[in-house]
């Protein structure tokens, strides 16, 4: 037997088996954990949005509750179901158990009543900026025909055409723990959906603004949760664009956002993190994909090489000049 090309094809067989298992492997982590993170089980996503490319990764397929960013789905179905967004709605009566319901839970909301009628548009800003539970549900209910369960299932089908494999939504907002679940790999295919909607990003995006007034309540003004999008805030980056954040006591601390400069735009998901990290966890990686030399390596140019000096020249010997 021919041992070494044996051997040589024996290689080259292990070597073909460790690029294909290489290549199978999903969202395979190209740099190492640049920042300190507050917990070692929480969920981090970090990837290139123009290109897909998963850049920094820590438990991105873990299943986990997703709070409120559970209402990104939400923002998203009820853009995409082509209603007028300046229409005013009535506020059934049928909602009154679920208002009682997120009351129960202790979730946020902007008081909604039955009987009010307010803009879509207004609902969609209090459901994405300051996270009103009870917004949620109205958009769920009225783009559904009054069935919440018929809206999640809608929610459900939704992400599986995005690419969600490892997601389950059982109510618009995610206050309800039970059964509402998803993947910081999962989110990102959602999140980036959000971002490409114009719609979405432009309430997504603001910081300030002021709800009309409706049959009910006076003009009051609502004011973004995140904190990379306050000026006044240690964690506002000029470059971020507003997504989402999140909280149950199940879920923890939850974030997605983007960030887009330089040519460069960039997505991010934490999951389980806490209220005193979790920006700052966020516009460390941000600021890291930003100004990496990994990233980002500097171009060197390459100098011309310098002309040789110059050789003076020699004085003419005696037989050169006599026959010159």
């Amino acid at each position: 037997m021919n041992h070494p090309a044996f051997v040589r094809r024996v290689l080259a067989l292990v070597l073909t088996a460790a690029v294909a298992v290489a290549a199978a492997l999903p969202g395979f982590a190209v740099y190492a954990m640049p920042i300190q993170t507050t917990y070692p089980q929480e969920s981090i996503y970090l990837f290139d949005a123009d290109t897909g490319e998963a850049l920094v990764e820590q438990n991105p397929d873990m299943v986990r509750h997703v709070a409120s960013l559970t209402k990104m789905m939400t923002a998203l179905l009820v853009i995409e179901n082509g209603s007028d967004l300046n229409a005013s709605i009535t506020i059934p009566d049928s909602l009154t158990p679920e208002f009682q319901s997120i009351k129960a839970n202790r979730g946020h909301t902007i008081g909604l009543q039955a009987g009010e009628s307010v803009r879509r548009i207004d609902l969609l800003y209090a459901m994405l900026l300051p996270s009103a539970n009870d917004a949620a549900s109205v958009l769920a209910s009225d783009a559904a025909g009054g069935d919440l369960a018929a809206f999640a299932a809608r929610m459900n089908a939704r992400a599986s055409q995005l690419g969600c494999t490892t997601t389950h939504f059982s109510c618009p907002h995610g206050l309800y723990d039970a059964n509402n679940y998803s993947t910081a790999r999962d989110l990102a295919k959602i999140a980036l959906a959000c971002y490409a909607n114009p719609t979405y990003r432009q309430v997504a995006d603001t910081v300030l603004y002021q709800l009309p007034a409706t049959n009910v309540h006076e003009t009051r003004t609502i004011t973004t949760t995140n904190k990379l999008l306050q000026p006044g805030s240690a964690a506002y980056r000029s470059y971020a664009h507003g997504m989402k954040t999140g909280f149950t006591t199940k879920a923890g601390r939850c974030f997605v956002t983007f960030a887009q400069k330089d040519g460069h735009t960039y997505g991010l998901v934490i999951l389980g993190s806490n209220s005193q990290n979790i920006f700052r966890e966020a516009s460390e990686l941000l600021d890291w994909a930003f100004t990496s030399p990994e990233l980002h390596p500097v171009q060197t140019t390459t100098q011309p090489e310098a002309a040789a000096p110059a050789q003076p020249e020699k004085p003419l010997t005696f037989w050169q000049l006599l026959f010159s």
